[in-house]
């Protein structure tokens, strides 16, 4: 899977702020702010990954147990999906 091309993420007063452009503008109305695990997770989502690849960014990066890295991506993914800014989910059109 693999983030949406159509969003510019920008640093505004030290806020992680995903912003729609092109068709996503169409279907997403508003920005998406990223906490600073989202803004990993994010990175990592420009590039084909797994969701264990997500997993293991979090657990190279913070000081969290394997559990609590993969139900934090699970909801970061469940998220992402409900807003429909991921490619490459099973079931899911490749953009």
């Amino acid at each position: 899977m693999r983030a949406n091309q159509e969003l510019i993420l920008r640093e505004i007063a030290g806020e992680h702020i995903l912003i729609p452009v092109g068709q996503t503008a169409l279907k997403v109305h508003g920005m998406i702010t990223l906490s600073e695990s989202g803004l990993l997770l994010w990175n990592r989502l420009q590039e084909d990954c797994t969701e264990n690849d997500l997993v293991e960014a979090l657990l190279a990066e913070y000081r969290v147990d394997r559990a609590t890295a993969e139900a934090d991506v699970r909801e970061f993914l469940t998220q992402m999906d409900q807003v429909g800014i991921l490619c490459g989910r099973p079931g899911e059109e490749t953009l």
